[in-house]
């Protein structure tokens, strides 16, 4: 007997569901099925959009690596390049002011 009633209480809820999504939608369910396809289509492009966030934070990581590497190449060069200017800058006065403004 109880299962009877839960039955009958499914199907009020059933029928109350159906009842309120028609007074969203209409009497007609092409609009539903329209409403279904803008969900699936919404929920791709935000799977979509997600996979290209995680590609750009990839690019990210590799720019920000390749821009520390190029910076300590440059901080080796330029350290290179001013010591041996140095070297060069007790002989020769043009040598001193270049040194002199590469160093700055």
């Amino acid at each position: 007997m109880s299962d009877k009633k839960f039955s009958e209480a499914d199907a009020e809820t059933l029928q109350a569901e159906v009842i309120w999504l028609r007074e969203l939608v209409g009497p007609d369910e092409k609009p539903y099925a329209q409403l279904r396809l803008d969900v699936l289509a919404a929920r791709d492009a935000a799977l979509g959009a997600e996979a290209e966030l995680g590609a750009l934070k990839a690019y990210n990581l590799a720019l920000e690596a390749e821009v520390t590497r190029l910076t300590r190449d440059f901080e080796w060069f330029r350290e290179k390049l001013v010591g041996t200017a140095r070297l060069l800058q007790q002989g020769r006065p043009a040598v001193q002011r270049v040194v002199g403004r590469l160093s700055k």
